[in-house]
């Protein structure tokens, strides 16, 4: 499992484009790996095109699920790789600017400035400084290690590939690094040969010789070009033995073995498409397709790191040799509840976007919010304006009226004429209801509704009567009756209600006999719609629910 606190490797490797893995120190497993075809130049010894570089680096990191914020190292090709004895007496200024001198004199750096990494040898001695020196160039630098800030991920070391291959070499044992045993390593790629003379883990000397190999070309004049190139440094470099490690899918570093002439053992390792076992165990992540494609760079890469006790060669490129201009180019970081937050352009554009919403947000809610008041302000004045224009249209037509025009004898005889049906109605309710009746609704308009109680039907049949001798054409009935029990409910039919009127009723006993409470009725003109058919009717005030009434009745729970 990757997590924030691991180091993942990033190597650009010429002959298999850009690689990334995460290595498992202490078991020597892969646990995440892929790759990315990437074109390198290698005339120029740099990334061809720095866009599908930073494309490829974005999709790789996302693929492989490496969270924001991990620490990645990055190995680029070795551009130059040199070792040099400098007199004892000059200081760490002196001898960096004699390198960058020698440096200028190299075909790459002519046209662009470098990015140096050099380191003091435990084998220098009292008369001499040895130190050994790498570098790239300082613009392509500056540009990955933007990118990989850009993207949310820190930058931890920047190596080259002579060292990072050493590395890997060493995690896995392939050469006796044992103290004060001398031995030598030659590296083949497309474009050079290179050859360090070593004593024990520390670096002595480094030659580089160009060559011209292709696969246009046959394996006799491929092999014979890289024999006849180092063959004149070798016989001159005696050693316990000699590591051949090939690179390039040109030439197999067992075969270029075979025909080297050398007075020690010559052992090989292949870093190419002959290579016939991996380096490393496969996590279950990783697809076993790669398991012979992983690089020595993106291995020495990814355990750099966790290699750094073991080694006493610590380059690192990124360091103050970028100078002012990484300095002035990188984001800076703030850190926000523990997290550190890089203020990259992007970030800085989305925190302006969202500091913008923030103080427009609220300002078209108040503009909206005070235009919708203004509005309805309008609008209410509209009305204001409306109801005084026909209160001075009233007064204009009324202006010829006169107080002394108004007679309140009249006024009170008219009113008296107009709710004489009211007013009546008031006197009989007030006046004629009988002992032991009660009205529990009254409604007297140009509709007249009352609805009451009483214990018996003689107090119900008397008080209708009244009702109705007052107007005897009116249209008033008494069109509801019916007990109100504690039990199921007992209605009286259209025939007891008529016959009530001429019948003397032993009410004590009818309510007693049907264990009835009281009797309830509604006397009105008004029509009063029943529902027989499904035996439902809209209650009195109390809202109850009337069941299995008969024609003309209403039920009473």
């Amino acid at each position: 499992m990757i997590t924030k606190s691991s180091i993942v490797g990033v190597s650009v490797t010429p002959e298999i484009g850009l690689e990334v893995a995460q290595v498992d120190f202490a078991s020597q497993t892969v646990l995440k790996y892929g790759t990315r075809q990437l074109e390198y130049d290698a005339a120029r010894r740099e990334i061809a095109d720095m866009d599908l570089f930073k494309e490829a680096l974005q999709d790789l990191l996302l693929d492989m699920q490496i969270p924001k914020g991990t620490e990645i190292v990055l190995n680029f090709p070795s551009v130059i790789f040199k070792t040099v004895d400098y007199p004892a007496a000059m200081d760490e200024g002196q001898i960096t600017n004699a390198i960058e001198e020698d440096l200028v004199e190299h075909f790459i750096f002519k046209t662009t400035e470098p990015a140096l990494s050099a380191i003091k040898l435990p084998n220098s001695s009292m008369q001499f400084h040895k130190i050994a020196y790498t570098a790239v160039q300082k613009s392509m630098l500056i540009e990955t290690a933007m990118c990989i800030k850009d993207l949310g991920y820190k930058l931890y070391a920047v190596d080259t590939s002579v060292n990072s291959d050493l590395n890997a070499l060493m995690y896995k044992q392939r050469v006796d690094t044992s103290r004060d045993i001398s031995w030598v390593l030659m590296i083949v790629d497309n474009m050079t040969c290179r050859i360090m003379t070593m004593n024990g883990r520390n670096y002595v000397d480094a030659y580089e010789e160009r060559i011209s190999i292709g696969e246009v070309l046959g394996d006799a004049e491929n092999y014979g070009t890289v024999v006849s190139a180092v063959s004149p440094i070798l016989k001159n470099l005696p050693a316990k033995y000699l590591c051949v490690v090939s690179k390039t899918n040109v030439i197999s570093a067992e075969v270029l073995a075979s025909k080297l002439t050398y007075g020690a053992p010559i052992i090989h390792q292949e870093a190419n498409c002959f290579a016939k076992e991996g380096l490393l165990e496969l996590g279950p992540d990783v697809d076993s397709k790669y398991a012979n494609i992983i690089s020595l760079d993106v291995i020495g890469a990814a355990i750099n790191k966790g290699f750094e006790p073991y080694t006493d060669a610590h380059f690192n490129l990124f360091n103050k040799s970028l100078g002012d201009i990484y300095t002035s180019e990188q984001p800076p970081e703030i850190t926000l509840n523990g997290k550190i937050v890089v203020l990259t352009n992007a970030f800085l554009i989305k925190m302006f976007i969202l500091l913008g919403l923030c103080i427009i947000l609220p300002t078209i809610a108040g503009q909206v919010f005070f235009a919708t008041s203004i509005n309805d302000a309008k609008t209410k004045i509209e009305n204001f304006e409306k109801e005084a224009e026909q209160i001075n249209k009233y007064l204009k037509e009324n202006e010829n009226v006169s107080a002394e025009l108004f007679d309140e004898g009249d006024e009170i005889r008219i009113g008296l004429e107009h709710n004489k049906k009211i007013y009546s109605y008031y006197t009989i309710v007030g006046t004629e209801i009988p002992k032991k009746l009660w009205l529990t609704h009254l409604k007297l308009s140009d509709k007249t509704t009352i609805e009451g109680q009483a214990d018996n039907l003689e107090s119900v049949y008397a008080f209708f009567r009244s009702v109705k001798d007052y107007d005897p054409n009116s249209g008033i009935k008494l069109q509801k009756l019916g007990l109100a029990t504690t039990g199921p409910t007992q209605l009286l039919s259209d025939d007891d209600i008529v016959s009530a009127n001429n019948t003397d009723f032993d009410t004590d006993s009818i309510l007693t006999s049907l264990n009835a409470d009281f009797y309830e009725f509604i006397i009105s003109d008004e029509a009063i719609v029943n529902n027989n058919n499904n035996n439902k009717q809209q209650g009195n005030k109390k809202g109850s629910s009337k069941k299995n009434a008969l024609p003309g009745l209403e039920p009473i729970n």
